[in-house]
């Protein structure tokens, strides 16, 4: 799954290992992003079934009687596939500065998505994430990521 890219001279070239999170609802982009390399470490995709779109039911019989037994409502199978989605992008973030001793987090994903990100976070893994951007970014060229963080970063330094 590791796709390696190479980063141009012109952009940060991170002397320290830093990780950048691509998210969306249900989809998580993972990238290792040390010494002029971006490398994707994994990705998660966790999109809603088609079946659950809508709401179902059984006929069961109780007392002789036919009724409508069970509903399966579309909003909390969505929540509950967030809150799945959440507790995997929180251990990978976990084990990725476990195993590269990470002191940087810069993290892409909407703004809903970035503060359940960030809230199921301890409080020391919240300290790493040195800058948001509140963009969903899944589906382009992992390179633009460091495009804006190098714009993000020109900005502070005008100001």
């Amino acid at each position: 799954m590791k796709t390696i890219f190479q980063i141009p001279r012109n952009l940060p070239q991170f002397e320290k290992p830093a990780l950048f999170v691509s998210s969306g609802e249900y989809e998580a982009n993972f990238y290792l992003v040390f010494m002029g390399k971006m490398i994707k470490k994994e990705q998660i995709k966790m999109p809603p079934r088609e079946e659950a779109k809508e709401k179902q039911g059984f006929v069961g019989r109780k007392g002789g009687m036919q009724s409508l037994s069970a509903v399966s409502h579309h909003g909390a199978y969505i929540e509950d596939l967030k809150k799945k989605f959440q507790k995997i992008v929180h251990r990978k973030i976990h084990d990725f500065i476990a195993e590269f001793k990470l002191e940087e987090i810069y993290l892409f994903a909407p703004r809903y998505a970035s503060k359940r990100i960030i809230d199921g976070l301890d409080k020391s893994e919240q300290k790493k994430v040195r800058m948001k951007f509140f963009k969903e970014l899944t589906k382009i060229n992992p390179l633009e990521m460091i495009k804006i963080f190098q714009k993000e970063l020109e900005k502070i330094k005008v100001s």
